[in-house]
């Protein structure tokens, strides 16, 4: 696992680093890890964690609060399983195939990564 200090995980999510610590302030769920020196490091699921925020504020325009409402509801989401019983292409399993695929293709960019690295 790949970890990144503020500069390089700013730049992999298109941000300025303060934006980073700010919204580790705003979001309980964002808790780097630090080394002794108190730098922080961040992972390949923190990077795509700020991603899910930059996208809700940025491009949904979203608020904070309600990008906190929209993460514990995917969170939610992620927990329960698709029912069986419901309706073909329904919008709630539209979303799940969505959210997903989405994590299907977050996994696949990890393993290029890494493959690119051996």
């Amino acid at each position: 696992m790949a970890f990144y200090r503020i500069k390089e995980a700013a730049e992999k999510v298109g941000v300025q680093p303060h934006v980073l610590r700010f919204w580790e302030s705003q979001f309980p769920s964002l808790k780097p890890q630090k080394t002794s020196r108190g730098q922080r490091l961040y992972s390949d699921d923190d990077v795509e964690n700020f991603l899910k925020i930059k996208h809700l504020l940025y491009d949904q325009g979203f608020s904070i609060p309600g990008a906190k409402k929209a993460l514990k509801e995917e969170k939610i989401a992620n927990r329960s399983p698709i029912s069986a019983g419901g309706a073909a292409g329904s919008s709630a399993e539209d979303t799940m195939s969505r959210e997903m695929l989405r994590d299907m293709l977050g996994e696949l960019r990890r393993l290029r990564e890494f493959a690119r690295d051996v």
